[in-house]
């Protein structure tokens, strides 16, 4: 009988103690969610949205997270970058050819060398060049004789003793001789040559100021016709810079505009010019017109065929911009909220352009004074 009535004590408590644990977890779990659910009930709301309006009452934690300010016009300069390589200037590069075919006797000028204009680059022996000499002295003496026979015919016919058919006859050789000389005369130039070069050997010379840039000829080498120069001149003083520009990138570089160019053969260095041309022809494959910059190269740091990147500077021009974080995202349109009474907002799709110097221009959709959020829009819905 003990036994058993103290097995009924144990068994009545555990169940006191069963229940004083439900007890307290209950209290610990509902009574929190009921406070909770009272608070919430009891908490203003931090938006109100009427109208399309959105409104932040006086009691929102809102009106301390978000930031509102004016919107401002600032001068900014758009920048393009482009790829691009040197060239040399047409107008101060010269390819050599010889004006005949014959062998080089000598040359005068080595690779690299500096030269002026009119001076000796090399000699070349012309059969060619003997056949018009040869062509010139005959036809120079032809004409002489002729004009010795048309004085004569003159004279005679003065004095009675030619008639007029022999005189006309005696004018029309003359102006043939005449012709037949210039046409000879004008081969002679062509071989750059004159009069007072009959007799003399067939000297090339240089056109242009500048340096001996290629080179591709040797002393005793036989030239017939050749479909590469034999040398090149170019005065690389100055230089052009030729860059591809993307078609969306057109209206923001202009003749006049100021460029930076870097190449990667002198890290750290950058090159100042400005743009000559912008080509009215788009390259219907790449979409992109080609630009054409001028740089200086007084120390001959930059080489024909080098690339290099480049810069473009517009024009100074009056922009809207934002902080990037004023303007929001949603699908496909970007938009802000605008302050049309105090914390009363409404939502605004913009048109954005580039991020220049860490703002974001605004292409339309806001006018210079309107109020934005600028921080902490992203809060709001």
């Amino acid at each position: 009988m003990l036994m058993e009535k103290k097995s009924k004590n144990a068994a009545r408590n555990r169940n006191i103690i069963l229940g004083i644990v439900i007890l307290l977890l209950l209290v610990v779990v509902i009574v929190p969610q009921l406070r909770k659910t009272h608070l919430a009930e009891e908490a203003p709301p931090q938006y109100v949205r009427s109208n399309g309006y959105i409104f932040i009452p006086e009691d929102s934690p809102l009106r301390r997270r978000i930031s509102v300010g004016e919107v401002e016009t600032a001068t900014i300069r758009r920048q393009v970058s482009a790829p691009a390589s040197v060239e040399a200037m047409p107008a101060k590069r010269a390819n050599i050819f010889p004006p005949a075919g014959g062998r080089i006797v000598q040359l005068f000028v080595n690779m690299g060398q500096s030269v002026r204009a009119g001076q000796p680059l090399f000699e070349i022996n012309s059969p060619e060049m003997a056949e018009v000499q040869t062509e010139f002295i005959s036809a120079r003496s032809a004409l002489a004789q002729a004009e010795r026979e048309l004085r004569r015919r003159e004279e005679l016919h003065r004095r009675g003793i030619a008639p007029l058919r022999e005189l006309e006859e005696a004018q029309t050789e003359f102006e043939i001789a005449q012709s037949e000389m210039e046409g000879a005369a004008l081969k002679l130039r062509i071989m750059g040559m004159d009069e007072a070069d009959i007799g003399k050997a067939l000297v090339v010379r240089s056109p242009i100021n500048g340096r001996v840039v290629d080179l591709a000829v040797a002393p005793g080498e036989f030239i017939a016709e050749p479909e590469e120069p034999l040398m090149i001149i170019a005065d690389l003083s100055t230089v052009w810079v030729t860059a591809n520009i993307q078609e969306k990138d057109i209206r923001f570089v202009q003749p006049g505009a100021d460029v930076v160019a870097r190449f990667s053969a002198y890290p750290g260095e950058t090159w100042e010019g400005t743009v000559l041309f912008v080509s009215d022809i788009l390259d219907q494959e790449t979409r992109t017109t080609r630009v054409r910059i001028e740089l200086e190269n007084q120390d001959n740091k930059l080489k024909p065929g080098m690339f290099a990147s480049v810069n473009f500077l517009s024009q100074p021009a009056p922009a809207i911009v934002l902080s990037p974080r004023a303007v929001l995202q949603r699908r496909d349109y970007s938009y802000v909220y605008i302050e049309t009474e105090p914390f009363t907002f409404e939502m605004r799709r913009v048109r954005t352009g580039e991020l220049i110097d860490d703002q974001l221009v605004i292409l339309d959709g806001l006018t210079e004074g309107e109020m934005v959020i600028t921080h902490n829009a992203v809060m709001l819905p």
